[in-house]
């Protein structure tokens, strides 16, 4: 409702496909053409009659069904969201490990330094920096688009950076008190290997409190591709969605707004699930 009513209010989309000398009689046929000539109320009615039944209505730039051209994008989106999160992964699995096992060192200090500095630069900035190094100086990756592997690198990188950095620091707070657990001292003191020990035990039960914040992450790099997918000229559903508010689109916006919502409920539905799975002492029914 409220996405809806921002569109609304934002301005008049037939003064976008209008030219500029429109009569007045022109313009009020095409908003009685669009529907946009009843009061808000109604227009909010006839979305909600239309979501229903999985009918967001025509595009008004593009004059094809909403949901279609979202569908559409949609493999793209995904595409880079999964591999953000093999980059989150890949990073920020084992720095909070090496973090947590040489805790106070030096290496500790770089890996928290760089985790912070993840969480703070913008992913915008990321990008364009790392379009300024390998694509404009090195010359060793594609600026923009989508298509080959080397085309995925950079956006993917930049998406995943913000999400490795709270993976590292998440992981590394939780390792830290599992590694103080009794459990873990007794496991050392039977002289079992220290790789065992921190990936069996610890890395076990440490693991649980993060799947949780990665699966909202995961949710979350649906909605927060929308910058990088403009930077780097990803052809996804959040280059399309600012397309579409650059063109008062409000049948695309609504149908990827809808679209990003159901995927995050969805998501953190499995990962609540997977969460019971990893640990059987979690009941899905939210007993002890």
């Amino acid at each position: 409702m409220v996405v809806f009513l921002i569109l609304h209010i934002a301005g008049d989309p037939v003064q976008l496909f209008l030219p500029p000398g429109a009569s007045t009689e022109m313009i009020e046929e095409y908003r009685q053409a669009l529907g946009l000539n009843d009061p808000i109320w109604v227009q909010y009615l006839r979305f909600l009659k239309g979501l229903v039944v999985g009918d967001f209505g025509k595009s008004f730039y593009y004059n094809e069904p909403a949901m279609k051209l979202v569908m559409e994008r949609f493999p793209a989106t995904l595409q880079l969201t999964f591999a953000s999160m093999i980059m989150t992964i890949a990073i920020g699995f084992p720095a909070g490990i090496i973090s947590a096992v040489m805790r106070n060192s030096k290496t500790d200090f770089v890996i928290r330094i760089l985790a912070l500095l993840g969480q703070c630069v913008p992913v915008f900035w990321i990008g364009i920096l790392l379009i300024i190094l390998f694509s404009v100086k090195l010359h060793w990756l594609p600026t923009s688009g989508r298509g080959t592997f080397l085309h995925l690198l950079m956006p993917a990188f930049a998406l995943g950076m913000y999400s490795a950095a709270t993976t590292t620091r998440l992981l590394r707070s939780s390792m830290l008190e599992i590694l103080n657990k009794e459990y873990i001292l007794v496991a050392r003191a039977k002289g079992l290997h220290p790789y065992f020990v921190i990936l069996k035990h610890a890395l076990k039960n440490a693991v649980s409190a993060v799947l949780t914040v990665l699966g909202m992450h995961i949710a979350g790099l649906l909605g927060g591709a929308v910058i990088t997918e403009t930077v780097f000229a990803w052809p996804g559903i959040g280059r399309l969605a600012v397309q579409s508010i650059n063109n008062r689109d409000f049948a695309v916006v609504e149908a990827v707004v809808i679209l990003i919502s159901v995927s995050y409920v969805t998501i953190n539905l499995l990962v609540d699930i997977c969460y019971a799975i990893i640990n059987p002492r979690i009941k899905l029914n939210g007993g002890g």
